[in-house]
């Protein structure tokens, strides 16, 4: 949470999925079916994850636009924590 918070994710993504944000929830979103802006859909796994964190353009969500995730720069122990951070939130 606190690596959220300080790298920016929280001020686009909802933790709380009452809120309406920039960018799609985290909450929910390990393991479910994410559909992309062309048709495909795709398992929000540990690998998709980590690909749309570290490289955002490369698989876009349905209904959002290329760029407007800004890279974030991680080292590994970090993209680690992010990514179990949003495996919690259910």
């Amino acid at each position: 949470q606190y690596l959220a918070v300080t790298k920016g994710c929280s001020a686009c993504h909802a933790v709380d999925d009452t809120l309406n944000k920039i960018g799609p929830t985290w909450v929910g979103l390990y393991g479910s079916q994410v559909e992309l802006d062309d048709g495909a859909f795709v398992t929000a796994d540990e690998a998709y994850l980590r690909e749309a964190i570290l490289e955002p353009s490369a698989k876009i969500s349905k209904g959002y636009s290329k760029g407007s995730m800004p890279g974030v720069s991680l080292n590994e122990e970090e993209l680690n924590s992010l990514v179990a951070y949003i495996k919690s939130l259910e």
